[in-house]
């Protein structure tokens, strides 16, 4: 079970900072304006954790990025008039536009999957999209803005002892109906268990939530900015 948000104790890495205006400035600058996460995602890094594409880690990760993203779309509820990704994933026009999906995890809408956008690796890894795709992916969510949010799972290895702890390389974007794009940051988080010591680190039912906790704790702190 996922910790509440106020619960969760992480250590944080440095922060890399790509933009000046916080989510909350963005908010308080547009009132009454609504907002869609229409992506939300999760790639194994460099390859560091087994077990990635096993089925049940497959299955297991799709239900955490669901109940992640229905955590995410009520804290956006606060300050944004939030539609919500099951009202749009299943459309044809909105899935017409996706990317390639690669090999992430995404949450999934009974076969349909919250995509991709990106060109490439490049804007993938970055939360970015073209400005056009932006507004045709505004245009068919019925939406002001729209919210990406992209993370990168691994391992991170003590300097003073080699022990293990889970990393989330965590990136938000969002951009508005025009395709500008309004805000992105970056924010890393460490899991707080230690899941051992130089060796292969696997990703499945009694270990995930260190990094769905890492991701979600890094995504509250972007949003609450």
């Amino acid at each position: 079970m996922l910790m509440v948000f106020a619960s969760l104790l992480f250590a944080i890495l440095p922060v890399a900072v790509f933009a000046a205006t916080g989510v909350k400035d963005v908010a308080k600058a547009n009132p009454g304006k609504s907002i869609a996460v229409v992506s939300l995602s999760a790639n194994n890094y460099g390859k560091q954790l087994q077990g990635w594409n096993d089925a049940n880690t497959t299955d297991l990760m799709a239900s955490k990025l669901n109940l992640m993203l229905a955590m995410i779309e009520n804290n956006l509820s606060g300050d944004w008039k939030v539609v919500k990704a099951e009202t749009f994933v299943k459309k044809d026009k909105f899935q017409a536009l996706a990317g390639d999906m690669r090999d992430v995890g995404v949450p999934d809408f009974d076969g349909s999957k919250l995509p991709l956008f990106g060109t490439d690796r490049k804007q993938m890894v970055k939360a970015r999209i073209d400005p056009e795709l932006a507004k045709k992916i505004a245009a068919v969510t019925g939406t002001d803005f729209i919210i990406i949010i992209y993370s990168e799972w691994a391992v991170a290895e003590g300097s003073m002892i080699p022990t293990n702890k889970a990393l989330t390389k965590n990136v938000m974007s969002i951009y508005d109906k025009d395709g500008k794009q309004v805000f992105t940051d970056r924010i890393d988080r460490i899991g707080k268990k230690t899941l051992g010591a130089l060796g292969i680190i696997v990703v499945d039912e009694d270990t995930i939530d260190q990094w769905v906790d890492a991701y979600l704790a890094g995504v509250t702190l972007l949003l609450n900015q």
